[in-house]
């Protein structure tokens, strides 16, 4: 039996459908094994989610393993640790990572049906991003829970028993 993956058996004879990238844009770089938790959850949720790219970091000062790249709007990971600190998290205790103003006209992206993108951008129109801020507590959470801690910090003022 054969089992064709993909598209119809002359999908290579088509040229690939355009991405249309906004102008710039800012990125928020997790460990995949948080931010696929991530994704899958805001998702089901229905939360506004722009590009997730899955890439390997290679090269000296990186550490080994995949990271999830989401695509947010530009400028919005200006303000990345003080909202942190505003949603209760310290910088030193996530891995969460930004990538400010990334010109668009500077970066080359696979093509929308390479096996890279968790999820690709929408071809033929402009792309809409989420502000960080949207994403962040979540991408936060899910990266401290990935490393064995739980992020639970009792209330000012209640003893946990």
């Amino acid at each position: 039996m054969r089992v064709r993956l993909g598209g119809t058996r002359h999908a290579r004879d088509r040229p690939a459908p355009a991405l249309k990238p906004p102008a710039a844009y800012d990125v928020l770089d997790v460990p995949a094994s948080a931010g696929h938790r991530v994704l899958l959850q805001l998702e089901r949720l229905g939360t506004p989610l722009g590009p997730v790219l899955s890439v390997r970091p290679s090269g000296p000062g990186h550490e080994p393993g995949s990271r999830l790249r989401f695509f947010v709007e530009a400028g919005t990971t200006a303000s990345f640790l003080a909202d942190l600190k505003e949603l209760g998290w310290e910088p030193a205790d996530t891995d969460v990572r930004t990538i400010g103003v990334v010109p668009a006209s500077e970066t080359p992206l696979p093509p929308p049906e390479s096996p890279r993108w968790m999820r690709p951008p929408e071809t033929g129109r402009p792309v809409v991003l989420p502000p960080a801020r949207l994403l962040l507590g979540a991408l936060a959470y899910a990266c401290r829970r990935g490393e064995g801690r739980s992020g639970y910090r009792p209330l000012a003022g209640f003893r946990a028993e």
